[in-house]
């Protein structure tokens, strides 16, 4: 039934609206609050990632440190390394020399290389005096040799002719 007296409509006790008012006001606090505290979210979750990737970023310039060092490192003993080989001198070259240099009839029973000096000492045995002169000749003819000395030549019982031979020589041979 449509009722055609207007009535008054009813009253909200004082209670209700302050209630009514404060669940409002709460709301839209709680509304607001939470759009501030999202978009602090946001930006915290920026710098986090600014952060990290800084990190990263001093991370890979440690890592760089530490790789130049270890190739700085190695970078030193092969340069010690390529000093050492470049000073290096093959002494076995020598033996081809001195084999090179050697008649038939002289043998060399001791021999001694003193390097730094570029001095070799021989002590040998000809078969005669001839075959001693004829390796001298030799020697000096080779022109390998700076300086020749023949000392203590003496005579065997079986009438060889012992001998000691200085060498003196440039390193340059034995490079």
């Amino acid at each position: 039934m449509v009722e055609i007296i207007p009535r008054e409509a009813p009253q909200i006790s004082p209670l209700g609206k302050m209630l009514f008012y404060l669940a409002s006001g709460l709301f839209f606090i709680s509304l607001i609050g939470y759009f501030v505290l999202d978009n602090s979210l946001k930006n915290s979750k920026e710098k986090l990632a600014d952060l990290e990737a800084l990190s990263i970023k001093n991370q890979a310039a440690t890592e760089k440190v530490a790789l130049e060092k270890e190739i700085l490192t190695y970078k030193n003993k092969i340069d010690n390394f390529s000093s050492l080989i470049s000073r290096h001198l093959s002494t076995s070259k020598i033996f081809g020399v001195i084999e090179e240099i050697n008649h038939p009839k002289v043998w060399f029973s001791r021999f001694g290389l003193d390097t730094p000096q570029g001095l070799i000492e021989l002590t040998g045995e000809a078969q005669d005096f001839e075959s001693l002169a004829q390796q001298m000749d030799i020697i000096k003819e080779a022109k390998i040799f700076e300086k020749v000395e023949l000392n203590n030549v003496s005579l065997t019982k079986e009438g060889k002719i012992n001998f000691n031979l200085s060498l003196s020589f440039d390193e340059a041979i034995l490079k």
